[in-house]
C-alpha cells in the first residue's frame, strides 16, 4: 500500500528534480543502462472497457489489470499485476510467471493457473468475471530510484518516451515497432517527462522539497487510460483483432 504523485514536467525541471534528490535516493541497477530501462506493459480490459470507466468515472475504488515485461520485447519471465487504487491510496500486488507458461495461458485464463499463487488465482478471477482481454501494450523508457536510508521507502521514477499500440495476436506480448504512438506532455508541446513518487503514508523531508519543485504540473494521469482514450478516438482501431 502506499500514495502516488505524479508530475508531466518539462525537462529542465525533471533534470532539477533528480539532481535534489543525490544523497538522498540512488538509482537502480537495472534503469542505469544508456537510455535507461524499457518498461513495456499489456493491459486487459473488458469489451466495454469497465477498466477504463472506472477511471473516466472517478470511482473511488478502480482497478488494472496488466502484465509487465522488461525491454522492447519478452524475453524474461512475465510479471502479471493487479494495481488497485482504493480512495487515494494504491496497492499493487504481483506474480511471476515464465514466459512461456505466460503466452500459454493469456490465450485462454478458464485454464489453470500455471504457477500456483493467490495473486494469480486473484486476477484469473478478475479477468474471467470481467471478461478481459489483451487491450493496449504501453511502453517508456524509465530512470528508477529508491531511498537509501534504512526505514524509508520512498521510490520515484522517470518516464519518458510514453507510447501506445494497439494488441495484435497471436502474440500480445510483442508489439510492432511501427505502430508505436507517441502520448504527448500534458499541457504544451513542449519536451516532458512523468514522474511518479511512491511512498507510504510518511514522507521524509528532503522529498518534500522535490514535490513542492514539481507542484506546478501535478496531474491525475494513468497511461493506460490515456492510450485507452486516444485509441478509442481513433476510428480505426475501434475494432481490437489480430
Amino acid at each position: 500500500e502506499r500514495y502516488e504523485f505524479k508530475y508531466w514536467a518539462p525537462l529542465p525541471k525533471v533534470q532539477l528534480a533528480v539532481a535534489m534528490l543525490d544523497g538522498f535516493m540512488v538509482e537502480d541497477d537495472n534503469s542505469k543502462k544508456a537510455g535507461g530501462q524499457i518498461n513495456t506493459s499489456l493491459y486487459f480490459d473488458s469489451r466495454h472497457f469497465t477498466f477504463l470507466e472506472q477511471h473516466v468515472a472517478g470511482l473511488p475504488d478502480r482497478i488494472k489489470l496488466r502484465v509487465r515485461y522488461y525491454g522492447t520485447t519478452p524475453s524474461g519471465p512475465m510479471f502479471f499485476e493487479i494495481k488497485r487504487r482504493l480512495v487515494g491510496v494504491v496497492m499493487m500486488r504481483r506474480a511471476v510467471v515464465p514466459l512461456e507458461q505466460a503466452r500459454t495461458w493469456l490465450r485462454d485464463f478458464s485454464q489453470p493457473v500455471p504457477v500456483q499463487n493467490e495473486t494469480l488465482e486473484d486476477f484469473q478471477y478478475l479477468a474471467l468475471r470481467c471478461q478481459a482481454e489483451p487491450k493496449l501494450l504501453v511502453r517508456a523508457r524509465r530512470q528508477a530510484f529508491r531511498s537509501v536510508e534504512k526505514g524509508v521507502d520512498v521510490r520515484l521514477t522517470v518516464d519518458r518516451d510514453v507510447s501506445w499500440q494497439p494488441t495484435r495476436g497471436p502474440d500480445f506480448l510483442v508489439p510492432r515497432e511501427d505502430r508505436w504512438r507517441h502520448i504527448e506532455g500534458l499541457g504544451d508541446a513542449r519536451p516532458k517527462a512523468l514522474i511518479e513518487v511512491k511512498f507510504r503514508s510518511d514522507h521524509p523531508w528532503w522529498l518534500g522539497r522535490v514535490t513542492q519543485l514539481l507542484a506546478p504540473w501535478r496531474v491525475s494521469f494513468s497511461k493506460y487510460v490515456a492510450a485507452a482514450l486516444a485509441a478509442r478516438a481513433c476510428v480505426s482501431l475501434l475494432i481490437w483483432k489480430p
